[in-house]
């Protein structure tokens, strides 16, 4: 005996939003870094300077005070005049500004020091998963996904390609986001390649 016609129509229906549901839900599974948020809304804040990292600092009036840095396990600085300079965590304006307050504070100058600080070696990146050469690998100004996944050795034959999840530091926090080959990296990120699903 056959369901009256209203009836045949209302299983259709539900059956066509069964159907879309699953699909749906399946589309969302298929990747792994379906559910991560993108990593656009980091990549507009100023790079943070961690533990690890090497900078160059120059003061215009003090000349033997200039010089490279590396900033310690401490997230501190140490240099002649400021002696002991927390810098983890702050931009390279941030520093720059710190380091002429400290020297204003302390009467060592007066005015308007010139200091300039900018990078000279940055902490590595990190590439996990489904990639040929997996490991730390040193960071270069400028590089994407793509150039880290180059490093890497590039996609096994394994691998979920075009998308990565990348996990970087923000705010004393890791953040785990979804990013694609044209992505810029910053210098500790950790970058993984899922398997892709067969």
């Amino acid at each position: 005996m056959t369901a009256p016609a209203p009836r045949r129509h209302l299983f259709a229906q539900t059956a066509v939003l069964v159907c879309t549901a699953t699909a749906m839900a399946l589309a969302g599974c298929a990747s792994p870094t379906g559910s991560l948020p993108a990593l656009a809304e980091m990549e507009a804040a100023p790079y943070q300077v961690a533990a690890g990292d090497k900078i160059h600092v120059a003061i215009q009036e003090l000349q033997d005070a200039s010089g490279d840095y590396v900033v310690e396990e401490t997230g501190t600085i140490s240099m002649p005049y400021v002696k002991t300079m927390p810098v983890a965590g702050l931009s390279y304006r941030e520093i720059e500004q710190g380091i002429a307050g400290r020297l204003l504070s302390e009467g060592i100058l007066v005015g308007q020091p010139v200091v300039n600080v900018r990078p000279i070696e940055l902490r590595p990146f990190y590439v996990t998963g489904e990639v040929n050469r997996p490991g730390e690998f040193p960071y270069r100004h400028g590089m994407t996904v793509l150039a880290a996944l180059s490093a890497a050795g590039g996609y096994t034959y394994r691998a979920s390609t075009g998308k990565v999840s990348i996990t970087r530091s923000v705010d004393g926090r890791d953040i785990i986001a979804k990013a694609t080959e044209m992505t810029p990296i910053q210098p500790g990120d950790r970058i993984q390649v899922f398997e892709r699903w067969f």
